[in-house]
């Protein structure tokens, strides 16, 4: 019996194909494939195949600094890596199929597929030397650097007050001034702390946008209010 042989460009692009079917069931944007982060997966693949050592720094470097040197500049880098062999050899659907469905099994490799703060993708499979079947898939992920969102907060309220983004919260006392970065647009929500007598207060609720300076005042009532506007100066 013959040993199946892949088409390897076509296993990545239904690596890409699968990877975007299962963002788009979780109301993820598709991935868009990027020459430089398939050039960096490719050369690491090759790189895993043939040294024997199954690891993301088998070439003595990380995920972001193979990206980088591809010419990637990044906000954000993600990496799954898959090795799958079998003595009866992979069919091109097969090996792709495979390859998704370990890393969908296992839960840091599925954060990765579902990750929000990337945009792109690239994906090598190659196959390692011997004479049993054995393919290295790596896919990596990435933000480019031109989609850093950058704002700032300032607190001139005089009362304590608290901002969350991205899931995390953050506390923001009297005078202070925050600059936060991040790889991806998220709802920016401010929030006056409840006391033993009072509940928590939602001040304001915002999409943030790059370059935008978020200044928290007292209204007439004493209240805290947001005021927006565009930073006209660096942090």
């Amino acid at each position: 019996m013959a040993v199946l042989a892949p088409d390897l460009p076509q296993v990545e692009q239904h690596i890409v194909e699968m990877t975007n079917q299962v963002r788009r069931q979780q109301k993820l944007p598709a991935l868009k494939v990027n020459a430089m982060l398939a050039k960096a997966a490719r050369t690491f693949a090759l790189k895993v195949a043939t040294s024997g050592t199954f690891s993301h720094t088998a070439d003595g470097r990380t995920p972001s600094q193979r990206a980088e040197s591809a010419g990637y500049k990044h906000c954000d880098v993600a990496e799954n890596l898959a090795m799958d062999e079998d003595i009866r050899g992979f069919d091109t659907g097969t090996l792709a199929v495979q390859a998704i469905a370990g890393w969908m099994n296992s839960p840091p490799h599925r954060a990765n597929i579902m990750r929000a703060t990337v945009s792109e993708i690239g994906v090598g499979v190659a196959r390692a030397p011997g004479p049993k079947p054995k393919f290295i898939s790596v896919e990596l992920f990435g933000q480019p650097a031109a989609k850093i969102l950058t704002f700032k907060i300032s607190n001139i309220a005089s009362v304590d007050l608290s901002y969350s983004y991205g899931g995390k919260a953050y506390d923001l006392k009297p005078g202070v001034s925050v600059v936060h970065s991040s790889c991806s647009q998220e709802e920016l929500i401010i929030k006056k702390p409840g006391t033993l007598f009072s509940s928590t207060q939602e001040v304001a609720k915002v999409t943030a946008e790059n370059k935008k300076l978020y200044t928290l005042k007292l209204d007439a009532t004493g209240s805290p209010t947001l005021e927006i506007a565009t930073r006209s100066t660096a942090p």
